[in-house]
């Protein structure tokens, strides 16, 4: 689901190569509407053994399509079908391989930064689109940071860590992403920026007006990205 975006352009393995069967979000990387889709290559017959009401064997397809409706799903929103062809079709296209390019150069990026400010990296580092960072040597948890950087208008999530030795409620890390960010057209030389933002809410984070200066300048700067350029 996350990486889905980064895998439809190659820049990451291909599960259907190994999988018979492939589920993803359409959203995240996908840049697509909230939701999801199954994928198989070949349709083969249940191993299951499951039959149908002749005692035929049903092809795996038919117990994925009756898995979702009448089984998980009831009326199909058709705006929402409408929005994942969108969205298919703009995978397509040039300009979302520049999309994922330049995710890729932003999470270098932004991995460079935190690293030179002394943060640590789960892994090292990241081949995707997602930072894992383990907290305990900044002394601030994951849900304190999470609900600090908040109130400064940049929304990331706490996140677990390996042998993390808090509860998944409070957690140690934060998991930092790109996709929105470049989707607004931020590039890597802007990375740093992002980066020190972060860093001066989470040294001080129970100082509110320098929440609230980050705050203003996080909104002051993203001005120049609008969402609505036209509007």
């Amino acid at each position: 689901s996350h990486p889905a975006g980064l895998i439809a352009k190659g820049h990451l393995n291909d599960p259907c190569t190994y999988c018979h069967i492939v589920t993803s979000t359409t959203h995240k990387t996908l840049r697509g509407p909230r939701g999801g889709i199954i994928m198989m290559r070949t349709d083969f017959e249940n191993p299951m053994g499951q039959t149908g009401p002749k005692g035929e064997i049903r092809m795996m397809s038919q117990l994925l399509d009756l898995a979702v409706f009448p089984g998980t799903q009831g009326g199909p929103l058709e705006h929402v079908i409408a929005a994942k062809a969108v969205a298919f079709f703009e995978i397509l296209q040039p300009e979302f391989r520049a999309y994922t390019e330049q995710m890729l150069k932003n999470t270098k990026a932004m991995e460079a930064a935190f690293l030179d400010k002394g943060y640590h990296i789960v892994s090292g580092g990241s081949d995707n689109h997602l930072l894992l960072l383990d907290l305990r040597n900044k002394n601030i948890s994951g849900k304190k940071a999470e609900n600090t950087l908040v109130k400064a208008d940049i929304t990331l999530n706490k996140n677990m860590v390996p042998f993390d030795d808090k509860s998944p409620f409070i957690t140690s890390g934060i998991r930092v992403g790109v996709p929105a960010i470049t989707t607004r057209g931020l590039k890597e030389v802007h990375m740093p920026l992002v980066v020190n933002w972060l860093d001066k809410v989470l040294m001080d984070p129970d100082n509110e007006s320098n929440i609230e200066k980050v705050r203003k300048e996080v909104n002051e700067f993203m001005l120049q990205f609008a969402l609505y350029p036209e509007m």
